[in-house]
């Protein structure tokens, strides 16, 4: 779901700002198309302008709009606007133009967009909460264990916050990540590497547990060794000599906005082909703003199990007893 709903909605962006279809614009002049998916982590936050017009263009002139960016900020407790610039990114090979700020966004805070077309004095405007910060619960304590055989669970809740839900989670894919460094024979230097783990990929309200107000997401631990066993990559690239020490073991929930979800499967409920979007939370104009997010926890493997990968596979793995 991670990739689809990645590759998803990219295209949809594409299509929807490329598109000649008469029911994308009025006669009486442009429709402003936005998109963005505010990102709290990132260095940098970019924003889609673009139109669909009977001329073909689907840029606007810098000159033609003014594009204002309103919210509160890291390390600042007012709420600021400010004017966003221009940047020019090349994507599938072609230039395009995006807004961007690289103040650095809060979590749990509400963003907007503001566009104002000056041809037509039309303000175009779309607002996003962003995702609240996630504290990941369980596994509790520094090590993992990964010889189970039954249903072990991971847990996490919306800091300060009395209800799960209120973390503005519309989706969420879980994954696990083995990390471990790697030294092939004659190599100086040593390679980051991971084995991935896909946990599940489920809608929020799906992995919300109302008794104990967390959310849940179930694997075995056990079954890591037998992809462990089968990864393609340590099966085909272990030669004689070939050292890996282990990392710290990564559990990942990459957490989407409500309405990036809504967006997503709106817009795939139906025809593959439509006219226009079905979701859009723009005002005077079409689109999406949202927020998505990724919280990391890490362990370390517990000592059985270390042993356990280092003297049962042929892949190299040095024991570390002091981990």
């Amino acid at each position: 779901m991670k990739k689809l709903l990645t590759i998803a909605v990219l295209t949809m962006m594409i299509l929807v700002s490329c598109s000649t279809k008469v029911d994308l614009y009025t006669y009486d002049g442009d429709t402003t198309i936005i998109y963005s998916v505010l990102e709290v982590n990132a260095d940098t936050n970019y924003i889609s302008v673009t139109k669909s017009s009977l001329e073909h263009d689907y840029y606007y002139n810098p000159n033609d709009i003014e594009v204002r960016f309103v919210g509160c900020f890291e390390g600042e407790s007012d709420i600021d606007t400010i004017s966003l610039p221009t940047i020019e990114k090349i994507i599938d090979g072609q230039p395009k133009n995006y807004y961007y700020t690289t103040r650095k966004l809060k979590k749990n805070q509400e963003y907007e967009i503001l566009v104002l077309r000056k041809a037509d004095s039309v303000l175009v405007t779309s607002k996003t909460q962003t995702i609240r910060n996630i504290i990941v619960t369980r596994p509790m304590g520094k090590y993992i264990n990964l010889r189970y055989i039954n249903v072990a669970g991971i847990e996490w809740i919306g800091s300060g916050c009395d209800e799960a839900p209120k973390i503005n989670a519309g989706y969420y894919d879980v994954y696990a990540y083995f990390h471990y460094k790697e030294l092939m024979p004659g190599a100086t230097d040593t390679v980051d590497r991971c084995m991935e783990w896909k946990i599940i990929s489920e809608e929020a309200k799906n992995l919300y547990n109302t008794t104990k107000n967390v959310y849940n997401a179930f694997y075995t631990p056990v079954l890591f060794f037998n992809m462990l066993e089968h990864n393609d990559y340590l099966v085909n690239n272990s030669p004689y000599g070939v050292q890996r020490w282990l990392e710290p073991f990564e559990i990942k929930l990459y957490v989407y906005g409500d309405e990036l979800y809504k967006y997503y499967i709106i817009n795939n409920a139906t025809s593959a082909i439509q006219e226009v979007p079905n979701y859009s939370n723009v005002e005077n104009g079409i689109g999406l703003m949202s927020s998505r997010t990724t919280v990391s926890a890490f362990y370390v493997i517990e000592q059985i199990c270390r042993k356990r990968i280092t003297e049962n596979y042929p892949f190299g793995f040095v024991y570390d007893p002091n981990l």
